[in-house]
């Protein structure tokens, strides 16, 4: 559906009304096509129809605007040409200058006479093939917005959006109002694809960092995620695993909302060392020392688990995954869509160990 926005102009003259903008799209009819029966043909009227609103048109006026040609048809007589030039002028001007106006009034129009598809909207921990398929143009039903995964999760409860994205630890996803949301039948959980995590430093590795255990050390500099980032939560339980005090790193409560600011930071000397994913480190000048595959999943609205635009939302991710290192897909024990048990919550939360 489009809208078309015309200007309209009339001359009122010894009682009488005359149309000059559609006279003067008839004469543009004539002139292009050479003939009245043509120019009547292109705009959908009968000949008879043209004919008569230009005779009226020329007595109105007191001048000839076309005349025919024996054996060609019809042509402009000077006046009519100059008829058909002004106002064609005038409408280019008008219009031009009310672009802005002619856009803000085609908007409001649709937005009320013109129904408009229901956008989908997520609120998701950050990922770099997500935000891929954003910036490519990809996703364009869908509104995404990016937040820690338990703030994701919680604004997906809270009814704000229809869908989120995450990646929790075990002992987040096992919490009891995470596991009522597990079993909840109003919502699917499905696992999306692993990502590979671990340690960005700087080309080289000068500090010779090894692993988790150097994060410690005196002389580096680490840089960390938001307190509500699943990458966060994640990296406070392997430190719970090792039994490393987080107040005992340099910088843990130095924060950056996402996998590429941070590594982003480690490049620019900002820091030394972060924990993300291993796909923003190409391109940088930076390496990177695998610590642990984790899954991230999609929670949402029960009915958008058959809706085509969420199964081409996981075609395009899947395509997508391949452009990027340190991805992969699920691992087929994820498979299923809803399970309230304990080992579905420690499904949810798989992390497999590389360090």
């Amino acid at each position: 559906m489009a809208l078309n926005i015309h200007i309209g102009l009339e001359w009122q003259v010894a009682g009488s009304r005359l149309d000059l903008a559609t006279i003067a799209q008839l004469l543009g009819g004539v002139a292009e096509t050479g003939t009245v029966r043509a120019a009547a043909e292109r705009f959908g009227l009968s000949y008879r129809t043209v004919w008569g609103r230009l005779e009226a048109a020329e007595a109105a006026l007191g001048q000839a605007l076309i005349v025919k040609c024996k054996g060609h048809g019809s042509k402009l007589t000077p006046v009519g040409e100059q008829l058909k030039d002004l106002v064609d002028d005038l409408a280019q001007r008008l219009l031009s200058d009310s672009q802005q106006q002619r856009e803000a009034f085609g908007k409001a129009f649709c937005a009320i006479f013109v129904p408009q598809p229901r956008r989908t909207s997520m609120a998701c921990s950050h990922d770099l093939v997500i935000e891929d398929c954003v910036e490519a143009g990809l996703l364009p039903g869908w509104d995404v917005r990016y937040m820690g995964s338990r703030k994701a999760l919680d604004e997906l409860r809270a009814g704000k959006v229809d869908m989120a994205g995450f990646h929790l630890p075990e002992k987040m996803a096992g919490q009891p109002d995470m596991k009522e949301l597990w079993a909840d039948p109003r919502y699917f959980v499905a696992a999306i694809m692993g990502r590979e995590l671990g340690l960005v430093m700087a080309r080289g590795n000068p500090l010779k960092i090894r692993g988790i255990e150097d994060l410690v050390r005196p002389d580096v500099r680490f840089i960390n995620r938001q307190k509500t980032a699943g990458t966060r939560l994640r990296l406070d339980e392997i430190l719970g695993a090792k039994g490393i005090d987080p107040k005992a790193i340099r910088g843990y409560h130095h924060e950056e909302f996402t996998h590429s600011a941070v590594a982003h930071a480690v490049a620019a000397g900002a820091a030394d060392v972060a924990f993300a994913l291993r796909a923003v480190v190409a391109g940088l000048d930076v390496e990177f020392i695998p610590v642990g595959l984790e899954t991230y999943c999609f929670c949402g609205r029960i009915e958008l688990a058959v809706d085509p635009r969420y199964h081409h939302l996981l075609k395009i991710i899947g395509d997508r995954m391949a452009m990027h290192p340190g991805y992969t897909g699920p691992p087929a024990a994820l498979e299923s869509r809803r399970n309230a048990s304990v080992s579905r919550v420690a499904a949810i939360a798989l992390w497999q160990d590389k360090s």
